[in-house]
Order: structure tokens, then C-alpha cells, then sequence
């Protein structure tokens, strides 16, 4: 009788001790998720506000309020870039390869150059909100189940190739 309430004791604490575990996983999940979406929110302001500024460069409007509307789009993107940059985690290769293509927006020249630099912004923001979805989707093992993914899809192009 002594060992059976002895079990249960063991089992009930080891269970609260899970469930403990999987509500701060839970709660890690929620926070990172509003995370990744601020960071989306900011990044889509941040390119928002340069394509404005890329416009209002390209078709000049020498007024005053041209120039106002201007400055007002120039603070505006800088607020959002820095809201971003404040967001990164500089330790990280892809948060350091999104600050560096953000930087690269700023010293822009010509219009074409624009175009070549927000296109690789926007790949680098789009890989590193997908790499940041998956940590949230599957925590700990991200990392796993990423290399799993490419393994199956390698697989998967090797059979349809042998077809």
C-alpha cells in the first residue's frame, strides 16, 4: 500500500512538473509570435516608407510641400527601421544579414539600384520571419525538423527525377 501511494505521488508530481513545462512553452510560443509580428508589421512599414521615398525621388515636387512630404516619409522610415533594428538580435547571422540589407536601403543612389536592394531585403525578411515561424511552430526542435524538411524534399527530387 506504502509503494502504491508512493507511485502516485511520483507520477502526479511528474506531471505537474509537465504541465508546468508545456504552459511555459506555451507561453514562450504566444510571446514570440507577437514578436514576429511586430517585426512584420515594422518591416512592412519600413518598405512602405522607401517605396514613397523612392517615388518622391524619382518625380521630384520642388514646392515646399513637396519637400515636407518628403522628410515626413524620410522620419517615418527611419522610426520603423529603428523600431526593427531594435528588434534584431545582432548575434544572429540572418538578424545581421537583415540589418545590413535595411542599412543598404538608406544608401540608395538610383532608382535601379533601389529596386535591386528592396528586392534583397524582402528575401532576407522573408527568410528570417520564416525561419522565426518555425522556431515558434516547433520550439526546441526547429532545428531538426528543418534539416528534415530538406532531406525529404532532396529525396523527394531524386525519385521524381528518376521517374
Amino acid at each position: 500500500m506504502h509503494a502504491t501511494w508512493t507511485a502516485f505521488l511520483a507520477v502526479f508530481g511528474i506531471g505537474s512538473i509537465v504541465a508546468a513545462l508545456i504552459a511555459r512553452g506555451v507561453a514562450i510560443a504566444q510571446l514570440r509570435q507577437a514578436w514576429i509580428n511586430a517585426l512584420r508589421d515594422d518591416l512592412a512599414e519600413v518598405f512602405a516608407t522607401s517605396d514613397r521615398i523612392a517615388k518622391l525621388v524619382r518625380d521630384p515636387d520642388n514646392t515646399p510641400e513637396g519637400a515636407a512630404k518628403l522628410t515626413e516619409q524620410a522620419h517615418l522610415s527611419m522610426a520603423a527601421h529603428r523600431r526593427v533594428l531594435l528588434r534584431l538580435n545582432p548575434l544572429e547571422p540572418l538578424h545581421s544579414s537583415l540589418k545590413g540589407r535595411l542599412d543598404d536601403l538608406v544608401r540608395v543612389g538610383g532608382h535601379d539600384e533601389y529596386i535591386a536592394k528592396i528586392d534583397e531585403a524582402l528575401s532576407t525578411a522573408q527568410a528570417l520571419l520564416k525561419l522565426e515561424w518555425e522556431v515558434t511552430k516547433y520550439g526546441a526542435f526547429a532545428g531538426l525538423v528543418g534539416r528534415l524538411k530538406v532531406l525529404s524534399s532532396r529525396v523527394r527530387r531524386r525519385f521524381t527525377s528518376i521517374r
